[in-house]
């Protein structure tokens, strides 16, 4: 049985990988092979693990199942294939939460600014504490429910945080539409973005629910980049109607040189990297053999997707 495999894996993590396949699997790393025989490779697998492009799967004959090593699946909506899709639901939810609290934290702290007052040299420290925050009994919005969302809530609890949910059909939100969330966003101090890319989603945070903030607001989006009006919380940045961004998703990936996120003042870009930690590819991988070892038994996988639902 082929397997392609295309995750850039170190070559500690590949020995490790190959030495928990079963003799049955034949296994093509992306990382030994050239882009001209890619395509070829892909046609020939019975099994993929990572993210190729759409085209190249639908050109695969023999496939049948996908492995995705992200949790998003927004380029593969319209894939037309007959193999079963399963993602990382949950992976990274951890981290990704971290990654959103500890900027708002970073953000209230200013170690932002004390990173840029690092790199001149320059010592300003009295000066700079009555304008850190604390994040302890913030009103926190969090927009989705999912697992991302839940690791949020237990990182906030711990700061005594009041903390509200959007979500349509969970029974724990407090908002359930787009238009009663504008109606009350206004209270609330951090408003952490989780939602998924998907039609349903384009620019829910809209320029009207980000008019609403408040100005001491701070927006951290751990979500994707196409659920914001970029525009929108672009100009509220830079004219200081809410009080700072931590961003791990863009609309744009890479963000270009010359997008005006780049000066916007208290700002964090963690370049899409929120869900990222030392170990991340050796867990991957133990999640992907775990789910081989249910379809080489013909026992149901864990976290199938489909795609034109959206979940």
């Amino acid at each position: 049985m082929n397997l392609y495999v295309q995750l850039p894996v170190r070559v500690e993590e590949k020995e490790y990988f190959l030495s928990k396949l079963p003799e049955s699997i034949d296994a093509v790393f992306e990382i030994d092979i050239t882009e001209a025989t890619r395509a070829e490779n892909i046609k020939k697998a019975d099994i993929v693990f990572g993210n190729p492009p759409a085209e190249l799967l639908e050109a695969a004959e023999n496939l049948r199942w996908i492995q995705l090593h992200s949790v998003g699946f927004d380029k593969y909506q319209n894939l037309k294939s007959e193999a079963q899709l399963t993602n990382m639901k949950g992976f990274y939810a951890q981290p990704c939460a971290e990654t959103a609290v500890g900027g708002v934290l970073a953000l209230y702290r200013k170690m932002d600014w004390l990173g840029i007052l690092r790199s001149r040299n320059e010592w300003v420290g009295q000066s700079l504490r009555m304008e850190m925050s604390l994040l302890r009994r913030k009103k926190v919005l969090i927009l989705g429910t999912g697992s991302i969302a839940q690791a949020c809530r237990k990182i906030l609890s711990g700061f005594d945080c009041e903390i509200a949910f959007f979500g349509r059909s969970n029974p724990e939100a407090r908002f359930r539409t787009p238009e009663e969330i504008i109606e009350g966003i206004g209270e609330f101090e951090v408003v952490i973005n989780t939602l998924p890319g998907t039609e349903q989603t384009a620019r829910f945070v809209s320029a009207e629910m980000i008019a609403r903030m408040h100005p001491s607001a701070v927006f951290a989006n751990v979500g994707r980049g196409s659920t914001v009006d970029e525009p929108a919380l672009v100009q509220a940045l830079l004219n200081g109607d809410i009080a700072g961004a931590v961003l791990d998703v863009t609309e744009q990936e890479p963000l270009p040189n010359d997008h005006p996120l780049w000066d916007c003042p208290n700002v964090i870009l963690s370049q899409h990297s929120g869900g990222g930690y030392a170990e991340e590819f050796r867990d991957l991988i133990d999640v992907f053999l775990n789910n081989l070892h249910k379809f080489l038994a013909h026992e149901p996988l864990e976290n199938i997707i489909d795609p034109q639902k959206g979940y």
